[in-house]
């Protein structure tokens, strides 16, 4: 019997035979179940490397081939619904509120939020504005006030003010979005009061009675005047944030704000209102509080193997903002470290946000923190006491968290580019791949890049003209609305306490950021010194040149306690030491650094500052 070949048959052929068929090339019935199972385990080497949407589209395909017979008598129905279904279209509708010249979008909470809604593709400035006063003003009322005490405008999705002629299929068309979003914007009518109080007096010989006498003329004419020099305030999209005039809209003042729709917009500078309105409330007993003099001053204990969660015990009571700290910290050994001098507290707030770095953060070069289920808004709210009095008692800001979380801390908007911040977050291999993507998307990796994306849970189509939006808006995600929580426990802590502009902020992190450069100028010498000293300072120089980032940080905070620029100069002195007793002294209270000059090359320096350096105690025992 000749059997026929079955190298001459695919792997896809095998698979779509009956039993009879295949036992003509494999008369074993055992071999035929072993081949059959062997076939279905094995994926062809293309499919590997389809991204998530390639296998759903292969799925979605093979499941209308599956079901094509059941589908052809409901293909004229469907037609026909989708066709009615055709002139109507998703939008979005939110509620905007300008009230004493603080613009935010009204909350869930307060009557606004986000409403979606179907729309007939024809309507347009009128049809929203009547469906949106028919969602925010029901009856005519709504938390903020009566329909009749407000003039009101349509905004579009980029909050400029919506023509009357545009109809919501034509912005479809024209910019091509998921899903619409419009505002209801809204300001007061101004009344005759408001006008008399604005206005500065100029007639001081005028009585009071005099002064309420008006004519019906001279209001309109106050009401007209008083139109003229309010300024128009409108929102501004993330594209016109950072450089655009106020020349392509309007003349009026612009109000720099955030995109996202259930954040507070305002000016630059938070107010009182704006705090005690719409964002959390007011609790008195995080404010500085005029106390005995007794209660200035508390002593801090703190174990060196504990400090973290010593620190957070410690500052979990809100009195201590006000309160002068002395440290004395607790030895491995359970012995008392013998110097108690402000250098001490300068090194616990650099440990404790080495620390925090380790254990509640993520991200590489730049971070932001994470939330834990073991730790609550009042462990978060002891972390934001850390920051602010590490803040007043040595100008310690943790650099390492994203400069835009500061900036919502403090401002509840964000200036910093969240793309290039974003690209300091994830890993080395991530910003390369980003990076190629941005510059080239034709020559990046495919596969690895949709890695990335799935990450950071992408829900959109990558392509060259999207990916500089889905970077910003995963950026926003990953930076502002992970850690909002966060946010708003520390803005509760440190509002009207750190006061601080925009760009004070940004020229604080390039402060207080070590560079050898910087740190080099900050040594400074004796002014005579001997052919060895001469040497030996050149060795140093040398050695802060050479070193990392992170060798670089645990040399300052060895000779200033913290690993941040917070002096203005580290002295040198030179001492005698033997062989068995050289090696660097560093004194934290005055910022000195002492060196012997007995030295034989620079390879002999390096190994010992390397060993003092990466020890992971260093005992202060100089008093």
């Amino acid at each position: 019997m000749r059997v026929p070949l079955l190298s001459q048959i695919d792997r896809e052929v095998i698979l779509l035979m009956d039993d009879a068929d295949l036992a003509k090339y494999l008369p074993s019935y055992g071999d035929r179940i072993a081949l059959i199972h062997f076939c279905r385990r094995q994926t062809p080497s293309a499919k590997r490397k389809l991204g998530l949407f390639e296998k759903l589209k292969e799925k979605m395909k093979l499941r209308k081939e599956a079901n094509g017979d059941e589908q052809e008598p409901q293909t004229s129905n469907k037609k026909a619904s989708c066709k009615a279904k055709s002139c109507k279209r998703n939008i979005e509708i939110g509620w905007i509120h300008n009230e004493n010249g603080v613009i935010k979008q009204v909350r869930a909470r307060q009557g606004g939020g986000t409403r979606k809604l179907q729309i007939n593709t024809e309507a347009s400035h009128d049809d929203i504005l009547k469906e949106g006063k028919a969602l925010f003003f029901q009856n005519g009322n709504s938390t903020k006030g009566q329909e009749s005490d407000f003039e009101f405008e349509v905004w579009d999705f980029k909050q400029n003010p919506l023509p009357i002629d545009v109809s919501v299929g034509m912005i479809y068309n024209t910019v091509k979005l998921p899903i619409l979003r419009f505002y209801i914007a809204t300001r007061p009518i101004l009344s005759l009061t408001e006008e008399s109080s604005d206005e500065p007096d100029q007639a001081g010989d005028i009585s009071d009675s005099d002064s309420t006498k008006v004519d019906d003329c001279s209001q309109s004419e106050n009401l007209s005047e008083l139109e003229e020099t309010v300024p128009d305030v409108f929102f501004v999209s993330d594209e016109d944030v950072s450089l655009h005039s106020s020349e392509d809209h309007h003349a009026g003042m612009q109000f720099n704000v955030s995109s996202d729709p259930e954040i507070t917009f305002g000016p630059q500078q938070p107010t009182e209102e704006d705090f005690l309105s719409d964002t959390v409330i007011h609790d008195p007993c995080d404010s500085p509080q005029n106390v005995p003099n007794d209660l200035q001053n508390r002593n801090l204990t703190i174990h060196y193997s504990h400090s973290f969660n010593d620190m957070i015990e410690a500052f979990s009571d809100h009195e201590i903002v006000t309160q002068s700290l002395t440290v004395k910290r607790i030895l491995p050994e359970n012995s008392e470290e013998a110097c108690s001098v402000p250098g001490v507290l300068r090194d616990v707030y650099s440990n404790f946000w080495s620390d925090f770095y380790e254990h509640c953060t993520i991200g590489t070069s730049v971070k932001v923190p994470f939330l834990r289920h073991d730790f609550s808004s009042d462990k978060w709210k002891a972390v934001g006491r850390v920051l602010l009095k590490g803040f007043k008692d040595c100008k310690y800001i943790p650099i390492k968290i994203a400069q835009p979380l500061f900036e919502e801390i403090l401002f509840g908007v964000v200036y910093t580019d969240l793309k290039a911040t974003f690209l300091k977050f994830v890993s080395c291999q991530e910003r390369d791949v980003l990076n190629q993507a941005l510059n080239d998307f034709s020559s990046v990796d495919m596969d690895e890049l949709l890695d990335i994306m799935n990450t950071y849970e992408c829900r959109r189509m990558v392509t060259a003209s999207s990916l500089p939006g889905i970077i910003d808006e995963i950026a926003h995600k990953e930076l502002i609305q992970k850690p909002m929580f966060v946010i708003d426990c520390w803005r509760e802590v440190t509002k009207d306490l750190i006061s601080l502009s925009c760009e004070e902020i940004q020229q604080l992190y390039k402060d207080l950021k070590p560079t050898p450069k910087k740190v080099t100028g900050l040594l400074k010498f004796p002014s005579e010194m001997s052919e060895n000293q001469t040497e030996v300072a050149n060795h140093l120089k040398r050695y802060i040149r050479e070193i990392d980032e992170d060798k670089l940080c645990r040399f300052l905070r060895f000779c200033t306690g913290s690993d941040l620029v917070v002096t203005e100069a580290i002295q040198v002195e030179f001492t005698i030491q033997t062989d068995f007793t050289r090696r660097p002294i560093g004194h934290t209270c005055g910022m000195v650094l002492e060196l012997s000059d007995s030295y034989d090359n620079f390879p002999q320096f390096r190994a010992e500052f390397n060993c003092v350096l990466e020890s992971n105690i260093w005992v202060m025992d100089i008093v």
